[in-house]
C-alpha cells in the first residue's frame, strides 16, 4: 500500500519546483502553474502550504541558511580552502546554487519583505561564524572579528559569482595568495597585547 505523502514532503516537493523554475526562467517568470506541476500538484494544493512566491522563497532561504549553518565549520577551515570551496564545486548543484542565489539576492533588492528575510538569514550566519571564529582561532573582539567574517563573505562571494569566469584549477600563485589572506584573517595563534 502506497503512503500519501506528509505535509513536509509536500512542501519540499513545492520548494525543489520553484527551485527548478527560478534557476531556469528567473523569480518573475516562474509560474504558480508551472511550480505545480512539476510539484506533481495542482495550484490550489500549493497555496495550501503557500500563500504566495514570497512564502516559497523565505522556506528557501530559511532551509538554505540551515544548511550553510551545518558546513560553517569546514567553511573556516583554512587547509586547501581554495581548492575545497571552489575546485571541486563544478557540479550541477553547485551551478544551481549559484544562480538560485543571485536570483534571491536580486529579488531582496527589490522586495522589502525578501530584503528582511535575506538580511535575517545573514545576521544568523555571522553571528555563527564570529561563535566559531572566537573558538577556533581565540579573537576575541567582536568588532574585529565581524570585519575579518565580512571580508571572507565579501571574497566568497565575489568566487561564487564570477566562478564561471574565472579558470580552473586556480595557479599556485592564487592558492599562495589565498592561503596568505586566510592566514592574516584567522591567524593560528594570536598574540596578546595585554601586559
Amino acid at each position: 500500500m502506497k503512503r500519501s505523502p506528509t505535509q513536509e514532503q509536500r512542501r519540499q516537493q513545492i520548494i525543489d519546483a520553484f527551485i527548478v523554475h527560478v534557476v531556469e526562467k528567473g523569480f518573475h517568470r516562474a509560474s504558480m502553474a508551472e511550480m505545480a506541476k512539476t510539484a506533481g500538484l495542482s495550484v490550489g494544493q500549493v497555496y495550501r502550504y503557500f500563500s504566495n512566491k514570497e512564502d516559497i522563497i523565505r522556506a528557501v532561504v530559511e532551509q538554505k541558511t540551515e544548511e550553510y549553518l551545518a558546513i560553517m565549520e569546514d567553511f573556516l577551515e583554512k587547509k586547501d580552502w581554495l581548492a575545497r570551496i571552489f575546485e571541486q564545486k563544478h557540479s550541477q548543484e553547485f551551478q544551481i546554487e549559484r544562480v538560485l542565489n543571485m536570483e534571491i539576492k536580486a529579488e531582496a533588492n527589490r522586495s522589502p519583505v525578501l530584503a528582511e528575510i535575506q538580511s535575517d538569514a545573514d545576521r544568523r550566519l555571522t553571528e555563527h561564524a564570529i561563535k566559531l571564529v572566537r573558538q577556533r582561532y581565540g579573537l576575541q573582539d567582536e568588532e574585529d572579528i565581524l570585519a575579518r567574517v565580512q571580508f571572507l563573505v565579501a571574497l566568497t562571494n565575489g568566487l561564487f559569482h564570477r566562478s564561471n569566469d574565472t579558470d580552473q584549477p586556480f595557479s599556485q600563485a592564487s592558492h599562495r595568495l589565498f592561503q596568505h589572506m586566510l592566514n592574516e584573517l584567522f591567524p593560528d595563534q594570536v598574540v596578546s597585547t595585554q601586559p
